[in-house]
Formats: structure tokens, C-alpha cells, sequence
């Protein structure tokens, strides 16, 4: 048999309302056959005049439909046609004498009262739910905003919040038409079965997509991006620039660190190229040297931003994040140094670059340079014996997707 599916316009929660809509598309030859928030599914048919009631009902998971009531229902002359959101059943009768089910308003509003009750529950949790989200957006901002805003879930999670605090006024609207209701009956007044109602049309429809793809946008750059990258792998092949050496920057008496197969890759000699939402391309380069006769073990790391476009403006502001966090040397246990002492900074000029400066703390072998170039970013984190001051020439190269 052939179906049709029509956007649902209305609310759920203007029981009226949706009474009224099933009624006028029954008047056009469609009766209803499934019920969803964003579709429904008619059977078309021979148009004639037909009644639409709702009851509440709250449904839970693997609940049966309530017997007693179908059967009431039926003694009656109404079928039992669908579920709402698993808080109503949908009844419906041709029959025009049919008496009704219904003869106590005041008795009717205490269902009326459990599902307004029910709806008011879930709007306090859709406002919880973004104070958590508005929460986990300021935590994952809070140290490097930046940094996080480019390969975190920030993003999605703030236009996630923003999404939960569109969607409230509606989410409000229904609480309110259920207290309505309510209060209505309660009163002694009956339902009005055939309510004028407002049109949503595609409203639900959008609201839905946009909810979807912002929960993919949330999932993606967590837990699916970061299997499509990460892997280990020489240094030699590194693709997007190529790497400044530490041997170059150690100068003579260097000693590499040496694994058991050159062609493999260990955590004193790697390379790893990660993928994240809004920095599809970044690079995390280690190398490492045998430690010096003081036992310091030289080594440097090199990580590199690829920015999309759009965003270069955010350029200059990372690298001087990520400079800045470099100097607080709390990155992990290669990057730490409890003694005291102070970092010099030292600004460099040149026309190719929109930012450089490079850093040394006094009286340690802590050195670090950061540099922008259009949508570009590098940072250089260094622990040996040479200077990157003097290898300037080699970190712009980097930058601009050459090597030295």
C-alpha cells in the first residue's frame, strides 16, 4: 500500500492543536498511519470527516501498550492508531456519534498535569545541559584558548551551547501550552478539539539536521579524527617541510641517538602528523641525542600548524600562545625544569614573517623559537648546547613548507 509522509507542523505539546491538523488532513483523503516529530506517515484514501483524540500516556522502554484502556476505547467506537513521543496515544473514530471518553475536565487534567510536569522535568534538564556545555567550553579554553580552539572539541561545543540556548524559547512554549492545558481543565473547562494552530513547517526539520550535525562536529575531532593520523613514523618522512635537524643546531660532537633499525621510529626519534576539525594538518617532530657528560639528554621537538585560510588571522596570536606556554615548561617530563632562572626573549624582524621570536632561559639548556607565515605556525622546543637564534633562516624555511 502506498504511504505518504508530511512535515509535521505542529507541537506535540499542543494537544489541540495536533487533534485539529489530523482532522484537516483526514478532510484531505490522508489518515494518519505513524506518527514522528518531524514526519508523519498517511494512508491516502477517500476524504471523510474523522476524529482525532489524544491520551496521555507515559510509555518506558519495553512497556506494553495499556489493554485496558484499548479495550475501553474500542467499547467505545475508537481505534487505536499511534504513540507520541511515548508520552500520548492517538485514537480516532469515523463514527460522529462516538461518545467520548472524556466527560470530567477536572478528572482529565490530572494526565494533562503528569505529562506538563514531565515536560518542565526536561526543560531543566536541556538548561542544565547547557550550563554543562557552556561549563566544558570555558575548561577546554581556559589555559591555551587558541591551541584548543583549533584541535579540540571547543568549537562544536560551543555552537552546541548556542543550539541549546536557541531551541529553550520552544522548549519553553511547550511547558507553558501543557500548563495551559492544565489549568484549563482543571477549571471545568474541555478541550477545544478543533483549536486553530501554528504552522512550524520546516522549523522541526532544521532543528533536527542542525542537532545531528553539530553532534558529528562534536564526535569527529574526539574520537574519529584521531584514528585517521597519530601513527608513528621516521622523520625522513615527514611530508609538508622539512624538518631543521638537531644535529645542525647541536654543531660538532654531536652523537645521535641511535635505534636498532634506522628505518624504524621510537619515541627519541619520531614523527607524527595529527588531524584535528579546524587544523587538518599538524606535525609533532622529536629528536633526540645521546646524553652530554653531565647526562643532559639533548633533544628537540618541532610542531607545526597548518591553519585553514580562513582562520591565518589566528596566526601571530598562536604563536605567541604557544611560545608563551613553551617558557612555562610544564608540557610533559622532557619540558620541565625546577630551578630557577630567567627567560630572554628576543623579537627578530623580516619581511616573510608576521611573527618570530626565539627564548633562552639563563643558566640552562632550555631554548624555544616560534614564528608565523600566513596561515603557517612552528614551534621549536629545544634542549642542547647550540643556538636557535642562529638558525633563524632554517625555522622561516620551516614555515613556509621548505627545509633547510
Amino acid at each position: 500500500m502506498k504511504y505518504l509522509r508530511k512535515i509535521t507542523p505542529v507541537s506535540s505539546a499542543d494537544g489541540e492543536g495536533l487533534e485539529s491538523w489530523l482532522e484537516d488532513m483526514a478532510l484531505q483523503g490522508l489518515y494518519l498511519k505513524k506518527f514522528r516529530p518531524l514526519f508523519c506517515t498517511f494512508t491516502p484514501g477517500p476524504a471523510k470527516k474523522t476524529r482525532y483524540r489524544l491520551e496521555p500516556f507515559r510509555l518506558r522502554l519495553d512497556d506494553d501498550l495499556p489493554r485496558s484502556m484499548l479495550e475501553l476505547y474500542q467499547d467505545f467506537g475508537w481505534d487505536y492508531i499511534d504513540t507520541v513521543d511515548n508520552s500520548m496515544l492517538i485514537f480516532s473514530t469515523q463514527d460522529l456519534d462516538a461518545p467520548e471518553l472524556h466527560t470530567d475536565p477536572k478528572l482529565q487534567s490530572q494526565r494533562w498535569k503528569r505529562l506538563y510536569r514531565s515536560a518542565r522535568r526536561g526543560f531543566v534538564g536541556n538548561v542544565a545541559f547547557l550550563v554543562l556545555a557552556v561549563v566544558l567550553t570555558a575548561l577546554l579554553l581556559n589555559d591555551t584558548p587558541i591551541l584548543n580552539l583549533l584541535t579540540t572539541s571547543a568549537v562544536p561545543l560551543l555552537l552546541f551551547a548556542l543550539y541549546q540556548l536557541c531551541a529553550l524559547p520552544a522548549a519553553w512554549a511547550d511547558v507553558r501550552n501543557l500548563s495551559r492545558l492544565a489549568r484549563r481543565l482543571e477549571a471545568g473547562e474541555p478541550m477545544d478539539h478543533h483549536s486553530p494552530y501554528s504552522r512550524r513547517r520546516l522549523v522541526p526539520l532544521l532543528s533536527f539536521t542542525l542537532c545531528i550535525l553539530l553532534i558529528v562536529l562534536l564526535i569527529l575531532p574526539r574520537y574519529i579524527l584521531p584514528f585517521l593520523g597519530g601513527d608513528m613514523r621516521p622523520v625522513s618522512q615527514v611530508s609538508d617541510f622539512s624538518p631543521l635537524s638537531l644535529a645542525q643546531v647541536e654543531g660538532k660532537g654531536y652523537r645521535p641517538y641511535e635505534t636498532e633499525n634506522h628505518d624504524q621510529s621510537d619515541y627519541f626519534n619520531y614523527s607524527r602528523k595529527n588531524h584535528y576539525l579546524l587544523c587538518w594538518n599538524q606535525w609533532e617532530v622529536f629528536q633526540a641525542g645521546q646524553p652530554d657528560l653531565a647526562g643532559k639528554l639533548n633533544w628537540m621537538q618541532i610542531d607545526w600548524y597548518d591553519i585553514p585560510a580562513p582562520l591565518s588571522f589566528l596566526s601571530v596570536p598562536l604563536a605567541n600562545e604557544l611560545l608563551s606556554k613553551a617558557m612555562r615548561l610544564d608540557e610533559d617530563i622532557w619540558w620541565t625544569d625546577p630551578e630557577g632562572g630567567t627567560w630572554q626573549v628576543s623579537k627578530h624582524s623580516d619581511s616573510r614573517v608576521n611573527f618570530l621570536s626565539t627564548a633562552r632561559k639563563e643558566g640552562t639548556l632550555f631554548q624555544t623559537a616560534a614564528v608565523a607565515i600566513g596561515d603557517k605556525v612552528v614551534l621549536v622546543r629545544y634542549t642542547g648546547h647550540g643556538e636557535l637564534s642562529g638558525h633563524l633562516e632554517d625555522i622561516i624555511k620551516m614555515a613556509e613548507g621548505k627545509g633547510p
